[in-house]
């Protein structure tokens, strides 16, 4: 199943940012990544602690650590930190049987 990764910036350096943007982009082809969300965070509840979010779909969490753990992506590192003051995190997709009545889990698992 797919797996997605969620990252919450704030742009530091517009300049860095383009030029990191531009190097990641084909990173994400070369991977099988797709952007599906990015743009301004509306905060529903809670404190925001940065501007912008993004969603990337990968094929699956092996393919999206090796993005992050790859050379090439390890390379954009220094850039990113002039660029942006961000995070970023891991989630699998999980799906429950339409039937099912289990109850969705908000901690560990």
């Amino acid at each position: 199943m797919s797996a997605y990764v969620i990252v919450e910036a704030t742009v530091l350096d517009a300049e860095s940012r383009n030029r990191y943007a531009s190097q990641v982009e084909p990173l994400f082809r070369e991977f099988g990544a797709e952007v599906i969300a990015f743009g301004p965070w509306q905060v529903l509840s809670g404190e925001p602690a940065f501007d912008n979010g993004m969603i990337i779909r990968f094929p699956d969490d092996e393919t999206a650590l090796a993005w992050y753990q790859s050379p090439a992506y390890q390379s954009l590192l220094e850039i990113r930190a002039v660029a942006l003051d961000c995070r970023f995190r891991l989630v699998s997709e999980r799906r429950r049987p339409e039937d099912s009545h289990e109850r969705i889990p908000l901690e560990g698992s």
